[in-house]
């Protein structure tokens, strides 16, 4: 089965028209022999969200993200202390209105989440592509961990 965030983002880009599949996205064409190719490259815009930020044990460090774009990378470098017990969760909450998100119970029952690798010490770091469905979307950075802290820098890069 396709999950459905995969689907709504490929309907940003396809359609069937004519039993045929049409590129609806202005940045990607058809060539003669039946390739997608990319006319222009999509509009970019990176960003540092956190930097050298500790997020307490059992804590998160949020950030919004507006549906202006269509998707957004989030790479997160978290340093772990060297009696850390958990790692770090990337999350993201989807909302309507910007007030009402879905519950992390929810999300995460959806697989709107990934872990980075853990290992007391060390410094990990993950790169997260996230399809923004909604018109809000909440990035969660999350300290699995119940008694230390985390530090973590977070990069976002918005797509068009």
């Amino acid at each position: 089965m396709i999950p459905q965030q995969l689907i709504d983002a490929l309907k940003k880009v396809f359609a069937f028209s004519d039993d045929k599949l049409k590129v609806t996205n202005p940045d990607l064409s058809l060539s003669s022999d039946g390739n997608l190719k990319v006319v222009s490259i999509p509009e970019k815009a990176t960003e540092q969200v956190f930097t050298s930020k500790s997020i307490a044990a059992n804590s998160s460090a949020d950030f919004t993200v507006s549906n202006d774009y269509s998707a957004v990378v989030v790479t997160v470098k978290a340093s772990y202390d060297a009696s850390a017990t958990a790692g770090v969760r990337v999350r993201w909450l989807y909302s309507p209105d910007n007030s009402n998100f879905d519950s992390v119970e929810d999300a995460e029952d959806a697989g709107y989440y990934k872990d980075l690798t853990f290992a007391a010490g060390e410094t990990r770091q993950r790169t997260v592509l996230i399809s923004l469905i909604q018109k809000y979307t909440k990035v969660q950075i999350v300290n699995l961990d119940a008694s230390k802290a985390v530090v973590v820098d977070v990069w976002k890069t918005l797509f068009r």
